[in-house]
């Protein structure tokens, strides 16, 4: 890092977990930092992920098979990725540009790309876990995907070899040892996955908030409002919220899904859809299972949290509304049924909105509309294992360093 004095006053738009890494890391190096968000830290999507420092998460949701599923995608609830039908014609550019990034050498480089990214997130996430005293909210069981059947590990081989060749650690499990890691298992499962080095945290919101918390100890400010416009100078940024004006160098946009929002007061715009993912929470069984589990094919975790065992995961491509798929949540039900023999009601169900790019990558870099502008957003499922080393990115950005050319696939103007 140079040792430019840091004079700039930046603002931070959005406090979920990449907004909330990016205000601290640069508070942390003697910027000045404002924070914003209408909501309070963590209260968000962030608040319902399924935990998981997910190191394995190499393997995007392009796959070169999926031309020949998307039919039953599009029509059927109970499959891991689903749309929502009233949103078929809203989502249709987007779903062009995504098929697109399904050809195999995209995939491989979209693949790359998230390797490069996780290696590094594994040294900035253990830094931050140290120096914020984060380890008491860190379990460091190993996350464990499972297969039914012996076919179902075939026909998941060639991501298994995929995952390999990009570096991912793994010992395979056979039927006893799975049974004997998780006695609650319902089932005997044919073989299964552990993903060395994995961790989750049994409280995303707590460890968003311990971050919050060392910012604003450091002097950030956290002002609780919603942007409602934004004009660019030329070597400014107005920022306008309840008919007040503040002006900043730089603006930092970290608000996910409703980036468009933001990016439309100074000509940006991206094919960002929203990742309708839902979460129920069985309070009572608390230490139920030992790490995260998740069964190949159903895209759902199980995740033993503070508060109980969490199941969360899916994909329904949709709008961001609130309005509650009885039939994701049905089926979500139902896979806990078949997992275990949990047959209660959940205490809670919980929706959020991940925001997900048409290849399955985070946009981090400057505006091309203006250079103080900058976005860290799109994270899709990895927005908790990517938020400390995204943050490290913009640091970067604002030094003037120049990127590795592996992170050439993140750039804003990628899409134009």
């Amino acid at each position: 890092m140079s040792n430019i004095a840091h004079t700039k006053n930046i603002a931070v738009i959005g406090a979920g977990v990449i907004g909330v890494n990016t205000a601290y890391k640069l508070q942390k190096n003697n910027y000045k930092v404002t924070l914003y968000d209408e909501f309070k830290p963590g209260t968000q999507t962030s608040y319902g992920n399924a935990g998981t420092f997910a190191n394995y998460g190499v393997l995007p949701i392009n796959s070169p098979t999926i031309y020949r599923n998307l039919p039953y995608l599009i029509f059927k609830d109970e499959s891991p990725l689903s749309f929502q039908w009233e949103t078929i014609l809203h989502a249709t550019p987007w779903i062009v540009k995504f098929l697109k990034n399904c050809r195999k050498e995209k995939v491989d480089q979209i693949i790359k790309t998230l390797s490069y990214l996780l290696k590094r997130a594994e040294k900035s996430n253990e830094k931050i876990f140290q120096e914020l005293s984060l380890k008491e909210l860190i379990n460091n069981n190993e996350t464990l995907y499972l297969y039914e059947s012996e076919d179902d590990f075939l026909s998941d081989k060639q991501n298994i070899n995929k995952r390999k060749d990009n570096g991912v650690n793994f010992r395979f499990l056979e039927t006893s040892e799975i049974n004997n890691l998780e006695p609650n298992l319902k089932k005997k499962y044919f073989k299964g996955l552990l993903f060395e080095g994995s961790k989750f945290t049994i409280n995303p919101q707590k460890y968003i908030m311990k971050i919050f918390n060392k910012f604003e100890s450091l002097h950030g400010r956290f002002i609780n409002k919603k942007i409602e416009n934004i004009e660019c100078e030329k070597n400014k940024v107005n920022l306008f919220c309840s008919d007040e004006k503040k002006i900043y160098d730089k603006v930092i946009i970290c608000t996910g899904s409703n980036t468009n929002n933001l990016a439309k007061f100074f000509g940006d715009n991206f094919p960002l859809i929203s990742e309708r993912g839902y979460h129920l929470m069985f309070c009572q069984r608390k230490n139920y299972i030992k790490r995260p589990i998740a069964v190949n094919n159903r895209g759902i975790y199980f995740t033993p949290m503070e508060e109980g065992l969490r199941v969360a995961g899916t994909v329904e491509i949709g709008f961001n509304n609130k309005k509650i798929n009885k039939s994701r949540v049905n089926w979500i039900k139902k896979n806990v049924i078949e997992t275990f023999n949990l047959k209660e009601s959940p205490d809670s169900v919980w929706l959020g909105h991940r925001p997900t790019l048409p290849d399955s990558l985070p946009v981090i870099g400057n505006s091309k509309q203006n250079q103080n502008i900058i976005y860290n957003f799109g994270h899709q499922h990895l927005g908790l294992t990517l938020g400390a080393i995204s943050s490290d990115i913009i640091i970067d950005i604002l030094e003037q360093i120049p990127l590795q050319y592996e992170l050439n696939s993140i750039v804003p103007n990628r899409f134009s």
